[in-house]
C-alpha cells in the first residue's frame, strides 16, 4: 500500500471515529456467498473498490466481493439481467430501457443525489454555438441508451425543439472523444470524469449542464429483482458502507483526488476538476419526488420512441428496508 493511500485512509478512519460512525448490525440477514458489483469510471463505487473497505465490511458474513467495470450503463444493465452482476450504479436512461424491453428483472434499489454539474453538453472552444437552440441542423453525440440520451432529449424539449431539428450521432465515449476533437460532431453530452478530461485537453465549452433541465435528473442503483428480494441485507450493508465512505471522501477532496489518480489511471488534474462536481451518495428507498422525476423521463422516452411502450416506474422498485 502506498504512503499516500495509507495517509488518506488514516485520515478518513480518524474522522469516522470522531463522528461516531458505525455500521448497523445485520445478524438476522441472509447472505450470498458472492456479491458481484458493476462499476463505471465516474461513480462512487470506483473509490469504494480502491479503498478495500467493502471487503472488510462483508468479511464477517462470509461474502466475497467481486468488481466488474463497464464503459456505460447499457452493458451493465444487460449484465444484471443475465445474472453476471448483482448491483451497480447507472443514470436514469438504462433502467427505463430495461423495464420497457427485455430486462424486466432489473429493479431500482436506491438512488443518488440530484445530478447538477457532473454531466455537460459541450461544444468545441471556438464553436459559434452558445445555446441549445444554436444546434439546429447540427450533430449531437452521446452513447445510445446512456444518461446522455435522455439529457439531450429533455434539453431539446425544454428549448421547444423536436429531435428532428438536430442530428443524433450514437457513439461510445472513446469514439465520441475522437470525433469531437476532429470536428466531426458539433456537441457532445458527456459525464465526468471524461467531461473534465475533455475540458482540460481541448478547452471545450459547456452550453448546458444536466442540473439546468426543467425536471430533476437522478442517478440510480439497480440490481436484479431476485437478488434484491433474497438479499436485502447485503444491499443495505453495501449502501451504508458506500454512504459513509462517500461522506469521508468528499470531506477530503484533495486527498481523494490523489488517491483516485493512483488507483484508476485517470490523471490527478482530471479528478481535481471532476470531484467537486460529482453527486456522490446513496439513499433508499426511492422517494415520491425521485419516482415522479423518473416517471417524467420514462414518459419522455415513450413519446420520443426510445422505448416501445409506456411503463410505470413504480413496478420496477424494490424497497430493501
Amino acid at each position: 500500500m502506498s504512503a499516500l493511500r495509507c495517509r488518506l485512509w488514516q485520515v478518513l478512519a480518524a474522522l469516522a471515529l470522531c463522528l461516531g460512525l458505525q455500521l448497523p448490525a445485520f445478524a438476522d440477514a441472509v447472505w450470498p456467498s458472492v456479491i458481484d458489483i458493476g462499476i463505471q469510471k465516474g461513480d462512487p463505487l470506483v473509490a469504494l473498490r480502491a479503498s478495500g473497505e467493502l471487503e472488510k465490511a462483508f468479511a464477517p458474513y462470509g461474502v466475497t466481493v467481486k468488481w466488474k467495470e463497464f464503459v456505460y450503463g447499457a452493458p451493465l444493465v444487460e449484465a444484471i439481467n443475465t445474472g453476471d452482476v448483482d448491483v451497480g450504479a447507472v443514470g436514469s436512461t438504462p433502467p427505463i430501457l430495461a423495464q420497457a424491453g427485455a430486462a424486466p428483472g432489473v429493479v431500482y434499489v436506491a438512488f443518488a443525489p440530484r445530478l447538477q454539474k457532473s454531466y455537460g453538453l459541450i461544444v468545441p472552444a471556438h464553436s459559434p454555438v452558445q445555446r441549445i437552440e444554436d444546434l439546429k441542423g447540427r450533430k449531437i453525440a452521446f452513447a445510445k441508451g446512456s444518461q446522455g440520451h435522455l439529457f439531450v432529449l429533455k434539453a431539446l424539449a425544454d428549448a421547444g425543439l423536436p429531435p428532428s431539428a438536430v442530428q443524433f450521432v450514437y457513439l461510445n465515449y472513446s469514439d465520441a472523444r475522437a470525433a469531437f476533437e476532429r470536428g466531426f460532431i458539433d456537441a457532445w453530452a458527456v459525464p465526468d470524469p471524461r467531461y473534465a478530461d475533455t475540458e482540460l485537453a481541448t478547452g471545450a465549452r459547456t452550453i448546458l449542464t444536466i442540473g439546468q433541465l426543467s425536471v430533476p435528473q437522478y442517478g440510480f442503483y439497480i440490481g436484479s429483482r431476485e437478488f434484491a428480494r433474497r438479499y436485502p441485507g447485503a444491499l443495505r450493508l453495501l449502501f451504508d458502507v458506500l454512504d459513509r465512505q462517500t461522506a469521508l471522501e468528499l470531506a477530503h477532496p484533495t486527498q481523494t483526488a490523489e488517491f483516485l489518480a493512483q488507483n484508476t489511471g485517470v490523471r490527478l488534474d482530471v479528478w481535481s476538476r471532476a470531484l467537486p462536481r460529482l453527486e456522490w451518495g446513496v439513499r433508499y428507498p426511492l422517494t415520491d419526488e425521485v419516482v415522479k422525476a423518473q416517471q417524467d423521463a420514462a414518459d419522455l422516452a415513450y413519446r420520443e420512441h426510445v422505448i416501445p411502450r409506456r411503463i410505470d416506474v413504480r413496478e420496477a422498485i424494490i424497497d430493501i428496508r
